[in-house]
C-alpha cells in the first residue's frame, strides 16, 4: 500500500546561464529538488554542446531537470510514498514552457537536438509540469552564477542548507 505524501511535495527548480564560460562559450545549467522544505537533490554541470539561444540552453535544462524527476519519482515510489499531484519543475523561462507545451513547429527550434523533445512528451502525459516562476524565485540561481553576500545567503537560507559555520547545528 502507498502513503500519499500530504505534508511535503516534490518540487523542482530549473536555470541555466547562455555561454557563460569564455573558455568554449557553453552554458552551464542546474537543478534542485526538494521535499518540503529542504533542498535534497541538486545538479551544476556544463552542458554538452554550444547552444545557439537562451532560449535552447533553458530547454536543455529542464528536459535534464524533467529526467531527474522521472527517476525520483520512482524512487518515492519504490518507498511507498506517492505524490498525488503532478510534479512541478518551476522554469523562469516563458519560451521554454510555450514551446513544451506547443507541438506545433517552431522556428526558433528547427536547429535543437531531437532527444531533447521528450520534455513534451513528458508534459503531455501528465507525469511533469513545468511551470513559469520569476527569477526573483529561482533557487537555482545560486548554481549558476555569483552573487553579493546578502542573495547568497538568502538563496542558501531558501534551499535548506546550513551554513558550515553555524556551531549550533542550527540552519
Amino acid at each position: 500500500m502507498f502513503c500519499r505524501v500530504k505534508e511535503f511535495k516534490l518540487l523542482g527548480y530549473s536555470y541555466s546561464d547562455w555561454a557563460g564560460s569564455v573558455d568554449d562559450m557553453r552554458s552551464t545549467f542546474g537543478y534542485c529538488f526538494t521535499f518540503g522544505p529542504e533542498c535534497f537533490s541538486w545538479c551544476s554541470k556544463k552542458q554538452e554542446l554550444v547552444a545557439q539561444s537562451t532560449l535552447e540552453v533553458e530547454f536543455i535544462a529542464t528536459t535534464a531537470a524533467v529526467n531527474q524527476v522521472i527517476w525520483l519519482k520512482k524512487v518515492m515510489n519504490d518507498l511507498q510514498l506517492q505524490q498525488e499531484n503532478n510534479i512541478e519543475v518551476f522554469v523562469d523561462n516563458q519560451a521554454t514552457l510555450a514551446i513544451s507545451q506547443n507541438p506545433v513547429f517552431h522556428d526558433r527550434t528547427k536547429h535543437f537536438k531531437v532527444k531533447y523533445y521528450f520534455l513534451r512528451e513528458v508534459q503531455r502525459s501528465s507525469e511533469v509540469k513545468p511551470v513559469h516562476c520569476s527569477s526573483d524565485n529561482q533557487l537555482v540561481d545560486i548554481f549558476t552564477k555569483s552573487f553579493h553576500v546578502g542573495r547568497f545567503e538568502a538563496l542558501r537560507d531558501k534551499l535548506g542548507v546550513c551554513a558550515a559555520h553555524n556551531s549550533r547545528g542550527e540552519c
